[in-house]
Parts: C-alpha cells; sequence; structure tokens
C-alpha cells in the first residue's frame, strides 16, 4: 500500500516519483480524480510536501500510461476517454489477449484453475468496485503472463492503466443502473475459464475475443446514454 501524502517526505528521493505515481493513479481510477480535473505541480508538491522535481517525473510517467494528458499551454489534467480512445483500447486488447489466451490453453494446469478461482471468490466479495476493477486486470493479466510471450505482455502493459480506468469507470456505470457488477463480472469470468480449461487454443482464443466484445458493445451503450442525459439536461 502507498504511504500516505503526509509521511513521503520521509521517503527516499529516488523512490518519491513512484510513490507520487501510484497514489494519482489510484485516485485516477477510482474516480476520485475525475476525467478533466488539473493537476498543477505547485499544488501537487504542497500536497506531497515534497519539491516539484519528483511531481514533475510522476506526472510524466502517468501520462505514458495515458491517465493524464498536457495540454497545449502547458497545463495538465487527468485524462478523459472518448469513445474512440476506449474502442481502440479494446481492439487492442482483442488483438493481444485473444493471442495470449491461444497460448496459454495448452498449457494451462490445475494450479493455474486454481489460482483463478481464488481470484474469482475475490472478485465476489470485492468491498469496492475499484477493488473489483483490480482483480479483473490481475486475472487477464496472469493469462498473459502464462502465454509465455514477454512481448506481448509489454505490448498488453501499455494499455493495462487505461484500460483499467475505463474499466473502473464502467463498474460505477453498472452500480449506478442498479446491475450488478460483482455477478456479472464474476459469470463472464467463469465463462472464459471454462473456455481456457478446454485446453483448446481456438476455443480460448475465440472465448476471450467474444468475452472482451460483448462487454465493449455493453460498455459503448451505456456510456453514450449517460453522456447523452446530462447533454439533454443543459439544453433542456
Amino acid at each position: 500500500m502507498t504511504a500516505h501524502p503526509s509521511a513521503l517526505t520521509s521517503t527516499p528521493r529516488r523512490n518519491l516519483a513512484r510513490d507520487i505515481v501510484a497514489w494519482l493513479r489510484s485516485e485516477i481510477i477510482s474516480g476520485q480524480l475525475r476525467p478533466g480535473e488539473p493537476l498543477a505541480e505547485i499544488a501537487l508538491s504542497e500536497r506531497f510536501q515534497t519539491s516539484r522535481a519528483p511531481v514533475r517525473e510522476a506526472l510524466i510517467e502517468l501520462e505514458r500510461e495515458g491517465l493524464i494528458q498536457f495540454g497545449a499551454t502547458g497545463r495538465t489534467r487527468v485524462r478523459t476517454l472518448s469513445p474512440k480512445d476506449f474502442d481502440e483500447i479494446m481492439e487492442t486488447r482483442v488483438a493481444l489477449e485473444s493471442m495470449g489466451a491461444r497460448r496459454a490453453a495448452p498449457h494451462w494446469t490445475d494450479e493455474d484453475t486454481a489460482w483463478v478461482e481464488i481470484n474469482l471468490a475475490a472478485q465476489a466479495q470485492a468491498s469496492t468496485l475499484t477493488e473489483l476493477s483490480g482483480l479483473d486486470v490481475e486475472m487477464h493479466a496472469y493469462i498473459l503472463r502464462r502465454g509465455g510471450n514477454e512481448r506481448l505482455i509489454h505490448l498488453w502493459q501499455s494499455v493495462r492503466w487505461q484500460f483499467q480506468m475505463g474499466l473502473a469507470y464502467s463498474h460505477r456505470l453498472q452500480q449506478k443502473l442498479s446491475f450488478d457488477a460483482r455477478g456479472l463480472t464474476v459469470e463472464s469470468h467463469r465463462r472464459l475459464l471454462a473456455a481456457i480449461t478446454s485446453r483448446n487454443p481456438e476455443t480460448a482464443a475465440h472465448a476471450m475475443a467474444h468475452h472482451i466484445e460483448e462487454w465493449t458493445e455493453w460498455w459503448a451503450k451505456e456510456f453514450a446514454d449517460a453522456e447523452a442525459k446530462p447533454a439533454a439536461a443543459k439544453s433542456a
């Protein structure tokens, strides 16, 4: 767990930027820092009681992860994922994760199934939707690692945090719409696990692609509806 901001001054200088990245990333993914919210170096350095140098390093890393944006005027804001951004992330996931599932299936073991079962049990009991999103991503990362292709994993990591930010938003939207986010997530993952345990590469790849695409279609529709309502209210 990352230290509270007030404790960061006792952290060795070389670790300050890493700790600030972890703290801000967690707040962005959880929705505490909302899309479009400004992130000023001076304010952040005061908050974390440190110089601006590690704050600047942290912001550069978060920009690489796709969680924040540097504007043309030099202002920094939490990234707002547009439908186009989300579509591109999901298309990338389908390509990478279906390949990962295809590679993982022939080598899948009972120990792997046991690991996923523990993860699914934790998903079902997750105390927050942010925790649920984190467990969801951990399961997908595990399947990719079992595929054994290091370059594939590296490519997936390039969109991992944007994906997790969008996923957490989706889970919050499900809750707002009275959907059972935990139940839907676990049920979908159990179908995916059944396909991978077949140890058939094509069955696993198809199931992974379907799992992501099915969720993407739901998200795209509900996101569009949710965004349309505020716009309609403003024009009324």
